[in-house]
Formats: structure tokens, C-alpha cells, sequence
């Protein structure tokens, strides 16, 4: 597998054209030639005519006995790509490295190319690359000029350098360069060795799609559609134009538009289409696309057992969001029987990549009582939360039931439910209150601040603030004992004193210390 650090075009590309050079020559082989060595000219009619053994035999001649660097880069070209011929690696590098000894722009760029490739026999050596591309590229070399500037960007083969970067992307992207306008472009967009310029970065990423670039094509057609309706329908244009390039996610666009109706006329078929091309392709966003559609009958027809296709795809993919549709068809049996601890499965797959749906639909289950026996009630606290602030009754239920039972996670997250509601409810300090004394080191925190400001019901009261800040810090929060010592600057040493007291009452009287957890639970 290749371990190129550079985009894929740069990689070494078998079976290139050979340059013509004119009007073709009939040429015999070398048993009809005369002693004289084969002229460029006959080597090039041979090349047109498809004789590739007659070339690579005519090179062998030429390359060696006159030392021309065109010849001798001809030569190892043959020799890499195999044409008229067997592989053979070792030789190729070196009839091309003495091509670029002797600053043959075209030898050096495709020797370091080999260099950046896992050619069979040869090593990888992105330093020696660069060190090439340093010779072709201040020669006018456009795709030497690219290259080298990927590799300045990325620090491939020594340090990076965003500047060197930017202005051999300029070079080659004023020569006409698609790829380096994209990469121009990207560098405008996001400041990489210039300043950031979101107009320029457009110009130059139109022109790269404009010379068909395709990447270039499907980021336009990405940037028109978030710009809304006005720009949907160039959208299309572009998504189309990479799509029958076959890009899959130009495919995936152009069928997400007809599935929609965004930028052109809503047409199932063609969705369906696109959509499975891209799909087939491996693109994960077209599958989950299409999978939801068939779920929810939103553009296609219902279909189950294609969107259980279709999302267990996606999800194999390691996209995240296509977990809580998967399990919604498993839990309710759709395209099979019902599964619900599959379902369960694939909730919290979602729900620890981040997805919100997942994570709503585990609380949901929490609250109807589904995960019973399944899962450690502790650790359905957060999700009934989600579930709770999303509006399930049942999700806030079941949340207030495990408070009830003493549980400090659930007090905090019942806490936080209603103190962060708009018109906060008047219990939602208690809740805090009790979360605080149980030991659950993000309630004192909270409730400490609270303090600090006047809030929620609760007075002013400096005092009391240190004090829970200080065991809040104690269970592991930094931040607290940042804010404690924020307090203390407005407090008498007094009050310092008095709050130290409190807070070893404090300590002597709740639970042991929760420490933090990254949910805040």
C-alpha cells in the first residue's frame, strides 16, 4: 500500500504518455537500422506506432552512448513504467538520476516522485525527493514547483515552511497548474504562509475547477450550497461536472440535490441513482443518505431492507451519525425481526463517537425502562439527561427517581435540567444543593459560582462561595480553584478564615469527593 504523504496525483503514475516530437517516422527495428545510433525522431515514430519494445531497445542504445540527459531520462522512464519491457526499478532511478545531475528538470521531478512511492526495490527517501525538486522546480518545473510546495507545507522530508510553500503554489498555479491553484487556494482560505484572503481563495479555487480540477470542482459546489438558494444552482453544475468525472462525492452531491430539490427539480430516480454511485464507491455519506431516505420515505421509497443495507454500511464505515437510524430499524423490527440489544449496540456506538440522536434515543430507553438489566443505571444518567432536556417526559421520570435515591450524578443532572431551562425552575438550586453535599465535585463548583454572583435564588454570599470552590478544587477541578482564588481577592481575611472553616465543616459532612468526568456527570 502506498505510503505517499502527498495527494495521489503526485504519486508515480504508471503507463504516462511518452512526449510527441513531431510528425511520426516509419522506423524499422534495430536489426534494419545501420550501425549509426537511432535518432530521436525514429524513436518517437516508433512510440506513435505502438513498437514500445523498438523504442526501449533504440533508448538502451542511445542513453549510454551519448550522455543526453532527454535521452537518458527517456530511457529511465521505460525502465519504471515498464514500456517495451519488464520493470525494472533499480535501473530506472539510475539512468533518471543521471538525467538529473545534469538539471533535467522532467528526470528529477519523476525520480522524486519514485522516491516518494514504495516502488518495488527501491527505498522510500522523501529527503532526497525534495532535495530534486529543489533542482526542477526553479527551473519552471509546474509539477515540481507543486509538489515541492506539498511537501514544504506538510514538513515531508525536512522542515516545514508555510511561506516557501505559498509562493511555489503561486508559481505553478500562474503557469496554469490546477492542482497548485487548489492548493493556492486552500492556502488563501485558511492563511497558510500568507494572509487570509477568502476572496482570492474563491478565484483561485473557480479557476481550478474551471481547468478541471475536480477536487476544486466539488469543494466550489460544497461552498455554493452552504452559501444558500441563490448559489444551488451552480451548485449542480459543479457536483455534476465532478460526478461524471466519476468523483464519488461529487456523485454523492449531485444526488443529494435531486433527492432534495436543491438547485434543480426534485427527481427520485436520478437520486437514486447518484446516490448509489457514490454509495458503491465507499463514500459513507452517500450511504447514509440513501439509507435514511429509504427509512423515512423522505425523497425515495420506503425501503427496509435497503436502508438496513445502507446504514449498516455507513457505520461500518465508522460514520457516527448513521448509528441512531440503524438502531431505530433494529429496535422497532424493520427489515427483520426486532433486536434490541443490537440496537443498544449500535445507540452507544453513536452515542461515544459524539452523536446527539444517539445519545437521546439511549435516554429514551433508559426512561421507558428498556435498559434494565442492560446497562449500569449510573451510566444512563447522562443519557436521560439529553433525553430530558429534549423533552421526554418518561427520560426526566426516571432522572428524577435515581435523584430521589441519593445518586449525585442524577441530582446534578437534574439540576442542571432545571436551572438551564429558560425561566429556571425554582427547585434547581436544591437539586444542585444536594448534588453539591453528595459529593458531586462539578455541583460545588457550580454551586459555588452560583454564590459568587446571586443566582437562581440563592444570595450573594462570598463565603459560602470559597467554600465550595475550595472542596470542588480538592475533587479535581482546576477551574474552581482558579474561581476560589478569584473570590478570595474580594474578601477580608475574615471572611477567608470563615470560609476555610465552612469548607472543613463542609468536607466532614458530604460524601467522599465524585471526581469530574468529561460529561460533567
Amino acid at each position: 500500500m502506498s505510503r505517499c504523504p502527498v495527494p495521489a496525483l503526485f504519486c508515480l503514475a504508471l503507463l504516462l504518455s511518452m512526449p510527441g516530437a513531431g510528425t511520426a517516422q516509419e522506423a524499422g527495428g534495430p536489426e534494419a537500422a545501420s550501425n549509426a545510433l537511432p535518432e530521436m525522431a525514429e524513436i518517437e515514430a516508433a512510440y506513435a506506432r505502438g513498437d514500445y519494445a523498438v523504442v526501449r531497445e533504440m533508448l538502451s542504445q542511445l542513453a549510454p552512448a551519448t550522455g543526453d540527459p532527454q535521452a537518458q531520462y527517456r530511457y529511465g522512464r521505460a525502465l519504471i513504467e515498464g514500456i517495451g519491457g519488464p520493470v525494472e526499478p533499480a535501473s530506472g532511478v539510475m539512468w533518471l538520476g543521471r538525467a538529473a545531475d545534469a538539471h533535467h528538470a522532467a528526470a528529477a521531478t519523476l525520480l522524486a516522485r519514485v522516491y516518494l512511492s514504495d516502488l518495488d526495490g527501491v527505498p522510500r527517501d522523501p529527503a532526497a525527493a525534495r532535495d530534486l525538486l529543489a533542482i526542477a522546480a526553479p527551473r519552471g518545473d509546474a509539477a515540481a514547483q507543486t509538489l515541492l510546495g506539498y511537501m514544504l507545507r506538510s514538513g515531508t522530508g525536512g522542515e516545514a515552511d508555510p511561506k516557501a510553500a505559498f509562493g511555489w503554489f503561486l508559481a505553478a498555479a500562474e503557469q496554469g497548474e490546477p492542482d497548485a491553484m487548489l492548493a493556492l487556494a486552500r492556502a488563501y482560505a485558511r492563511g497558510e504562509g500568507t494572509e487570509a484572503d477568502s476572496g482570492t481563495a474563491e478565484t483561485w479555487l473557480r479557476r481550478a475547477a474551471e481547468d478541471g480540477q475536480i477536487e476544486a470542482q466539488v469543494r466550489l459546489a460544497q461552498a455554493l450550497t452552504e452559501r444558500g438558494p441563490e448559489s444551488a444552482s451552480e451548485a449542480v453544475t459543479w457536483f455534476r461536472s465532478a460526478a461524471e468525472a466519476g468523483n464519488p462525492l461529487g456523485a454523492r452531491g449531485l444526488g443529494t440535490a435531486y433527492l432534495t430539490g436543491t438547485g434543480v427539480a426534485a427527481n427520485p430516480d436520478a437520486a437514486e441513482e447518484w446516490l448509489t454511485r457514490a454509495a458503491e464507491a465507499g463514500d459513507a455519506g452517500a450511504m447514509f443518505n440513501l439509507g435514511v431516505s429509504y427509512a423515512s420515505g423522505t425523497g425515495l421509497a420506503v425501503n427496509d431492507a435497503a436502508a438496513l443495507r445502507w446504514l449498516r454500511a455507513a457505520a461500518d464505515k465508522g460514520l457516527p451519525r448513521a448509528h441512531a437510524p440503524l438502531g431505530a430499524l433494529l429496535e422497532a423490527g424493520r427489515g427483520g425481526p426486532p433486536d434490541l440489544d443490537a440496537a443498544i449496540k449500535h445507540y452507544r456506538d453513536g452515542a461515544e463517537a459524539g452523536d446527539p440522536a444517539a445519545v437521546i434515543a439511549l435516554g429514551k430507553l433508559a426512561g421507558s425502562g428498556a435498559l434494565e438489566g442492560r446497562v449500569a443505571p449510573q451510566r444512563a444518567v447522562p443519557w436521560a439527561a439529553a433525553a430530558a432536556a429534549d423533552g421526554d417526559a418518561e427520560a426526566e421520570t426516571w432522572l428524577r427517581a435515581r435523584a430521589e435515591a441519593g445518586e449525585g450524578a442524577a441530582q446534578y443532572a437534574l439540576a442542571a435540567l432545571k436551572l438551564d431551562r429558560d425561566g429556571a425552575e425554582a427547585d434547581g438550586a436544591d437539586w444542585l444543593d444536594r448534588a453539591a453535599r453528595s459529593g458531586h465535585a462539578v455541583a460545588q463548583d457550580r454551586l459555588g459560582r452560583l454564590y459568587m454572583t446571586g443566582g437562581a435564588g440563592l444570595p450573594q454570599d462570598m463565603v459560602a462561595a470559597h467554600a465550595w470552590l475550595n472542596l470542588a478544587g480538592a475533587g479535581g477541578l482546576a477551574s474552581a480553584r482558579e474561581a476560589r482564588d478569584l473570590a478570595a481577592e474580594v474578601m477580608t481575611p475574615d471572611q477567608i478564615a470563615e470560609a476555610q472553616t465552612r469548607a472543613a465543616t463542609l468536607r466532614s459532612e458530604v460524601s467522599e469527593p465524585q471526581a469530574p468526568t468529561a460529561s460533567g456527570q
